[in-house]
């Protein structure tokens, strides 16, 4: 119980601080999603592609079996 009470105290104090240190900081802030931003569309845009194309080969893959499978009957 005590733990619990103290983790929210504790919880609520760094979100103050966190808090206190966003408004003092607020341009550099900005200008680190600025830079964090473009890469994270990136990567996001690559795992993308990653992920269709390798969708999309396995759909063939699939595809290609299922033709064979009849003719071996």
């Amino acid at each position: 119980m005590v733990s619990n009470v103290l983790g929210i105290i504790i919880g609520v104090v760094v979100i103050i601080i966190g808090l206190v240190l966003l408004a003092s900081w607020w341009s550099l802030f900005i200008k680190g999603l600025m830079a964090v931003v473009p890469i994270l569309l990136i990567l996001i845009g690559v795992g993308a592609l990653i992920y269709f194309i390798s969708e999309i080969k396995s759909k063939l893959e699939i595809s290609k079996e299922e033709k064979a499978a009849p003719e071996q009957k």
